[in-house]
């Protein structure tokens, strides 16, 4: 590989200094390279405010994958706040940059914004380098595939035997761009997720009986993980060759999301319309009262206000409570899965593109997926799940002093809560037409084409 006297490492959803691929390609292939990460005012206007707890988490993400590079060079990573394909040239020019190395982005927004970026910096005779490190298999690697199954058989049969990568020296390009990742974000901890929940959960937490308590909702049954997932305080290897040996579900989970990916690569125009061409039709309601009742924990049915107090208040939910508020939301109160999505890109700690696309569709029953409608009644999920009423009262303290059988069911006990927003046993039904009738004029659509 070609050697370079300056080059930049951009930071992305990768941010550690261990088992960093591009990040070793870098420091093996440079005399001097300087380490950057840019809080992309493409991106952070989408959200509520670069103040809030979920930036506070990041902050804290880069103070700790500054350390590890101070232990090893003198500085820290550069943490600016710009647009990428402004700042990046003018470091470029400034410095006398040669080659400007990355992990791949798989997402639209991503690709499109490391083209602009390469095709900038090669008109200043700079190089553009991108690896793959987010994924264990690209979504090329593998045949497509609509359906998880046949697709995670080939998944299965690809060689992951890693040797996870150490980097011992650096020799960091020495700057005028020394900002701290406090100018930009909070410098409060995020309350829930911290490093040093991290480092616990990631040696404890991924367990042989992860399958049979994952979805139970009163337990810590589930590794937590995921938002250090996304933004890769560890490597996507590590996590694998943990999991390889001590759960075949983790790792089928694992699958799952680069399964996702793959879909949205071969499909990218599903990002904004229906998966299956037969529920394009769908008559969505456009009730934004009933949408912010919901969005404030309103309903009035306490599994699905819990789950919504959790997600507001931690910036993540349970994966079952996922699905009971993601069913509610659409066969429940027929509201569309695209705001419900949007308001989890503004909310989760752990919000991943492709994830969190395809479990609404899937979820909305309008996604890659053979099975038939499913309607999750929230009265029966949380006598299931929630047995004893912990993770309800956990959320909603108000409730403490209620018997636990009456927090199941509020159409038949009467709370001091309102009535609830809907009766799941009227709106089911209703579900049930609306999906019809979408069948129904795709049908129709069909013939007359």
């Amino acid at each position: 590989m070609k050697q370079y006297k300056k080059t930049i490492f951009w930071f992305r959803q990768d941010i550690r200094i261990q088992d960093n691929t591009w990040l070793f390609e870098a420091v093996s292939n440079s005399q001097q390279v300087l380490p950057i990460f840019i809080f992309d005012e493409n991106i952070t206007d989408n959200f509520w405010w670069l103040e809030d707890q979920k930036f506070g988490f990041l902050r804290e993400a880069l103070e700790y994958a500054s350390n590890d590079l101070q232990e090893i060079w003198w500085d820290k990573i550069i943490v600016l706040k710009w647009k990428p394909e402004d700042i990046i040239p003018s470091l470029v020019h400034t410095y006398e940059i040669e080659c400007v190395y990355t992990n791949t982005s798989y997402g639209t927004y991503g690709k499109n914004r490391d083209e602009t970026v390469a095709e900038k910096i090669k008109h200043l005779g700079c190089n553009f380098e991108s690896h793959k490190d987010y994924l264990l298999a690209e979504p090329h690697e593998i045949e497509q595939r609509k359906v998880f199954t046949p697709y995670y058989k080939l998944w299965q049969k690809l060689d992951f035997d890693f040797n996870e990568l150490e980097l011992t020296s650096f020799t960091q390009l020495k700057t005028s761009e020394q900002t701290e990742a406090k100018d930009f974000v909070s410098t409060v901890k995020h309350p829930y997720f911290t490093m040093d929940f991290w480092k616990e959960r990631f040696d404890e937490h991924i367990k042989k009986s992860y399958n049979e308590t994952r979805n139970d909702l009163d337990i810590d049954g589930t590794s937590r993980l995921s938002p250090y997932l996304r933004h890769w305080v560890f490597s996507i290897r590590q996590i694998y060759n943990k999991a390889k040996y001590t759960s075949e579900s983790y790792v089928s989970e694992l699958a799952w999301r680069e399964f996702w990916w793959q879909i949205l690569y071969n499909f990218p125009n599903t990002k904004e319309e229906e998966f299956l061409e037969k529920y394009r039709y769908l008559d969505w309601e456009t009730d934004e009262y009933k949408f912010q009742k919901w969005c404030r924990w309103e309903t009035w049915y306490p599994i699905v206000d819990a789950a919504m107090r959790q997600l507001n208040t931690t910036n993540w939910m349970h994966g079952r409570a996922r699905m009971i508020v993601a069913s509610f939301l659409t066969k429940d109160m027929h509201v569309d899965w695209r705001l419900w999505e949007q308001y989890f890109k503004k909310m989760l700690l752990d919000y991943d593109e492709a994830v969190n696309l395809w479990n609404w569709q899937w979820w909305a029953s309008v996604w890659a997926d053979p099975k038939p409608l499913r309607i999750f009644n929230p009265i029966l999920q949380s006598e299931k799940f929630d047995s004893e009423w912990k993770y309800i009262k956990k959320y909603l303290p108000q409730l403490e002093n209620f018997m636990g059988k009456q927090l199941h069911n509020p159409l038949e006990n009467n709370l001091w809560y309102a009535k609830p927003i809907v009766d799941h046993t009227i709106e089911t039904k209703k579900a049930r037409e609306i999906y019809k009738a979408s069948y129904a004029k795709y049908e129709e659509q069909s013939w007359k084409s």
